[in-house]
């Protein structure tokens, strides 16, 4: 079985930024643990696109913001991943859009092969501090048959297997990349 990099994809360059409105620590939606509060979360944008509801999924700064199908999809899979609601506001003309949500994957596995992979310190100082990937391979069966996990060693990172895929082809999910194992300077995509 195969794993890939989930990467959100978007007609514009353009991410959407978790509001500073939020009392919630954002980097604690990486860590695989659940969203204690009963609060909507709030992203920000410049301006609401025409075309903006008709993807599945949006590039953020911030936790993944996914769309009920591609909720619903994840959920069909029996992933174990935490859906909060969330307010989208257009900077530009203060108008909100609450038909996404924070896709919180709340299982995370080691799945870098730390051997195979190329990377290097992201700080020189910090040796065993973060690291930047270069050249990603992946541990055969890491996933234990989770469908999409984040990876341990890189948090930031949401793996998915060929099951998640097909599903997103069958779909016809939009706004979504797979990165193959590889160069993360030249990555390769799956095809959709």
């Amino acid at each position: 079985m195969s794993y890939y990099q989930l990467y959100g994809d978007y007609r514009r360059d353009v991410y959407f930024s978790y509001s500073e409105k939020n009392t919630y620590d954002q980097s604690d939606l990486e860590k695989g643990i659940v969203y204690p509060l009963d609060e909507k979360l709030y992203y920000s944008v410049d301006k609401f696109d025409s075309y903006l509801n008709k993807y599945n999924m949006l590039p953020t700064i911030g936790g993944a913001l996914v769309s009920l199908k591609l909720k619903k999809l994840i959920e069909g899979l029996g992933s174990d991943c935490q859906f909060i609601p969330t307010v989208i506001t257009s900077t530009e003309t203060g108008e909100t859009n609450e038909s996404f949500f924070v896709m919180n994957v709340l299982n995370v596995v080691s799945c870098l092969d730390m051997e195979k992979s190329e990377y290097r310190p992201l700080i020189k100082s910090l040796p065993d501090g973060p690291i930047k990937l270069l050249s990603i391979k992946y541990v055969p069966n890491s996933l234990n048959g989770h469908h999409i996990v984040r990876m341990k060693e890189y948090t930031g990172n949401i793996i998915v297997d060929d099951v998640f895929v097909k599903a997103c082809k069958e779909e016809k999910i939009k706004g979504i990349n797979f990165v193959k194992e590889g160069s993360t300077q030249r990555p390769e995509f799956v095809d959709m």
